[in-house]
């Protein structure tokens, strides 16, 4: 009770304490495949544009719509196997499966080799966040458990710094020892590929996890059945993350080439701009408990995501303003880059709590199927919008950015309008009504 006195850091001490070795090494397995990530997220557009002139930004989005509709596909079947397997075993196998995508990526620059080993690093994630939510959910007591689960995102979030800081760095290191140049193929192949180790590195927390014995009498429902028995009272937390997915799906796979094309810079200032971004994100996620603590789960997720539009308008503003007066480029790149830094991080800082307050919705035995579900809505909009944003880059240059981030910014207004009508007034007006209640 004295941590909650006295707040801040005090608070936050306390809270870690409470964590189980279970969810710690997680939290653990967490950071060093963020770091992975986050190189891997930095470089891999720009890896694929070295290949030549048949990889474009139009092949990119072929890229990550064959990834989502791996995901999408892999959707139902994950559910089934995070609750019939063991889920410290998931985690083991899909790092594994992560580690070889990598491998694959850098050995075998095809057009169908890169689709297919994306795939794989598409599935391979989907699984392993199907596992680890309701993993933690087990691992974690009602009190601690908002913190757990933005500790997770907030520690792969500040790895992510880390990788992409490293991301701007690697290939004029690694490119060094051979004679290449840093933009040359060999070495981002060589930077991407050491992410390889990382991730094979990064399943030595896992193996410490101990699991309960299964339970021999336990059944397990097939994902299809309990679709069927729930999906009328899921569907309303999943329509939000399907509207907030089609724009994320247009413009996030593009961020790096955004920068690059409409500013006119070098891979190491951008860089520079994506690791603020990650760790103003990570700040974010670990004062994402604070404020739900003070505001409500879906209080504090529809005001963090109201916050965050203006944000996301600055950055098709300045991809309008440059196109007519690339003299303003430095100038712009700035705005653009404090922008995406805070529009990064509020929206960012709702997505441990809203999935926290999702899952307490839920009945158990739906966490996996739900986490599913959550998955394929959110990788729907990165299986279809790719391709439309490709489209409007290769069509209209620099100046196609701006109808994509203004319709980015029309995607997620609809969706946080529907979040408050579904979820925060209802939760308002029960609020307003319980002293009545509680009187009589």
């Amino acid at each position: 009770m004295a941590a909650d006195k006295t707040g801040g850091i005090t608070l936050y001490l306390a809270k870690t304490k409470q964590f189980s070795a279970n969810a710690k090494l997680v939290l653990l397995y967490s950071a060093f495949t963020g770091l992975a990530f986050g190189v891997f997220r930095f470089l891999f557009n720009f890896y694929v544009l070295s290949l030549g002139n048949q990889y474009n930004e139009a092949f990119i989005g072929t890229l990550q719509t064959a990834s989502s509709f791996a995901t999408i596909a892999m959707a139902l079947p994950a559910a089934y196997l995070a609750e019939r397997y063991s889920q410290k075993g998931i985690m083991i196998v899909t790092g594994l499966l992560s580690g070889l995508s990598f491998l694959g990526l850098v050995l075998f620059p095809v057009h169908w080799v890169l689709i297919a080993f994306n795939m794989v690093a598409g599935i391979s994630m989907s699984i392993r966040q199907v596992a680890m939510a309701p993993f933690l959910m087990l691992n974690t007591s009602p009190d601690e458990r908002q913190w757990v689960f933005s500790f997770n995102f907030g520690l792969m979030t500040i790895s992510g710094f880390f990788g992409n800081l490293l991301g701007g760095w690697l290939p004029t290191w690694l490119g060094g020892m051979f004679q290449s140049g840093p933009t040359d193929t060999l070495s981002y192949q060589l930077a991407l590929g050491s992410m390889m180790l990382v991730t094979i590195f990064s399943i030595g927390p896992l193996l410490r996890i101990k699991m309960p014995k299964p339970d021999p009498t336990r059944q397990i429902e097939l994902p299809w059945v309990q679709l069927k028995q729930h999906g009328r009272f899921l569907s309303r937390f999943l329509i939000p993350q399907i509207i907030i997915g089609l724009g994320a799906g247009m413009m996030q796979p593009f961020m790096n080439i955004y920068f690059r094309n409409v500013y006119d810079r070098p891979d190491q200032p951008i860089a520079m701009v994506f690791a603020i971004g990650g760790l103003s994100m990570a700040i974010a996620q670990f004062v994402g408990p604070v404020m739900a603590d003070r505001f409500g789960k879906i209080g504090t997720v529809v005001l963090t995501q109201g916050l965050s539009v203006p944000f996301l308008l600055a950055l098709g503003i300045g991809a309008w303003v440059t196109s007519g007066n690339p003299a303003q480029a430095s100038i712009w790149f700035l705005v653009a880059g404090i922008a995406y830094i805070f529009r990064l991080a509020l929206m960012n800082l709702s997505n441990p709590v809203y999935q926290t307050f999702v899952l307490e919705q839920v009945p158990e035995r739906t966490q996996a199927l739900m986490m599913s579900l959550n998955s394929l809505s959110f990788q729907f909009g990165w299986f279809v919008m790719p391709q439309v944003s490709g489209w409007l880059q290769v069509t209209f240059g620099d100046m196609g950015f701006v109808p994509i981030f203004f319709s980015v910014a029309f995607f997620y207004v609809t969706a946080i309008t529907i979040e408050w009508f579904f979820f925060y007034r209802p939760q308002k007006q029960a609020a307003s009504l319980q002293p009545q209640v509680s009187g009589d």
